[in-house]
């Protein structure tokens, strides 16, 4: 198992004292991982309306990150992904598409593309994410 330190999420816990780094961490990288591993986090095959609590369950990891990190220095595709992940989010929920059953591949509809767009958006910047912050396997 390859061994990664995500070294944001520790030195955004040590700067505001939030408890022992390591398992802080841990629980925040479990969360980052189990998020990016879930099925539609990795797959392609599930409608929005079937994404739509996994969507909301990044949302609000992800806005508790921003917030936490807000006025610390950070690594540059961190803090470039954030905001990015939370647009895809934000248009997910803009559109209401909790309500879109509709495959990823055969949509046509304006409304079905831009929910389809939003959940491949915040799949892949969930998925840098992932990587940028070097999350533990």
């Amino acid at each position: 198992m390859i061994k990664r330190t995500l070294l944001v999420i520790s030195l955004l816990l040590l700067a505001t004292g939030c408890g022992e780094a390591p398992a802080a961490c841990d629980r925040q990288c479990a969360e980052i991982r189990a998020l990016f591993t879930a099925p539609c986090g990795s797959q392609h095959n599930f409608t929005p309306a079937d994404c739509a609590g996994w969507v909301d369950e990044v949302g609000t990891m992800t806005r508790r990150l921003d917030t936490s990190l807000r006025g610390k220095h950070v690594q540059q595709d961190v803090s470039e992904v954030l905001p990015r992940l939370m647009t895809a989010v934000g248009d997910f929920e803009a559109h209401q598409c909790d309500e879109v059953r509709v495959d990823n591949i055969s949509s046509t509809d304006a409304r079905q593309s831009k929910c389809n767009e939003a959940l491949i958006a915040t799949r892949g910047d969930l998925g840098s994410l992932y990587f940028s912050a070097e999350v533990p396997d």
